[in-house]
């Protein structure tokens, strides 16, 4: 679920802690985990099932926990709904059209003069046609619209481009010279219904594009600007919303 801006602030900027996790947040962190279980050890899918149960169980052991469950989900309704996916994914042909790179990369890399912080699902390349695919795994609902240009893609394909981005992947600390002018693309897999989304190409004037996208959060964190959600929808589990949120704010029915 995608966090009101202000809920940002509270946590991230004033770092007031509190955050909050749902079941289907911690489904899908325990079964990214179990893809990588899956993708590092020769695509075993059985290990990877063990992997899913076990920390399903015992989220603890992964640092996570259930703040609250959504609305009809239950601890045995996500375990088979975990596995379920992991048995549609372990079945899906064009996993093996591509070489892997890596799973669960964490990347730090310059943009200008910040620094762009985040983690790739899944990296593979494709020899033949000459391109570095960047996988991004979902395990929610939500289907996607106008992934071409979609920034976080473009984040994700901007740091496959860097040096810096991998000096630290076993195997391929030569990335960058070894797939330089190669195309950059991006693909959204949704587990729910075992598909591929193409997320489209990335180039020059998608970063430029990104570049913009950092300077205008780095100016909104300058300028403490922090917009609420209209909706509402993340207000009922937001932490914040009962004793922070609007707590500086002077009562608007004393002016009448």
């Amino acid at each position: 679920m995608k966090k009101c801006t202000r809920q940002f602030y509270y946590s991230k900027v004033l770092k007031l802690g509190g955050d909050q996790s749902g079941s289907l947040t911690v489904l899908g962190s325990v079964w990214h985990f179990a893809v990588e279980v899956y993708e590092n050890y020769d695509h075993d899918i059985e290990l990877a099932k063990r992997t899913f149960v076990q920390y399903w169980e015992n989220p603890d052991a992964l640092g996570l926990h259930i703040d609250y469950w959504h609305r009809g989900t239950s601890r045995n309704s996500l375990r088979k709904r975990g596995l379920a996916m992991l048995d549609r994914y372990h079945e899906l042909a064009p996993w093996r059209e591509g070489r892997l790179i890596g799973t669960e990369i964490e990347f730090h890399v310059p943009i200008g003069d910040n620094t762009l912080k985040g983690y790739i699902d899944k990296l593979w390349y494709r020899p033949g046609a000459k391109r570095v695919e960047v996988i991004d795994f979902k395990t929610g609902s939500y289907v996607p619209q106008k992934l071409r240009y979609n920034v976080q893609f473009s984040a994700y394909c901007y740091a496959t481009e860097r040096p810096e981005f991998w000096v630290d992947i076993p195997g391929f600390e030569d990335g960058y010279e070894r797939f330089k002018g190669w195309q950059r693309a991006g693909w959204w897999y949704h587990a729910r219904n075992n598909k591929m989304y193409n997320a489209g190409k990335r180039g020059v004037d998608d970063y430029k594009r990104l570049s913009l996208a950092v300077l205008e959060l780095v100016r909104a964190v300058e300028l403490d600007v922090y917009p609420l959600d209209i909706s509402g929808e993340n207000c009922a589990f937001c932490p914040y919303v009962e004793e922070i949120c609007g707590s500086e704010m002077n009562d608007p029915l004393e002016e009448l």
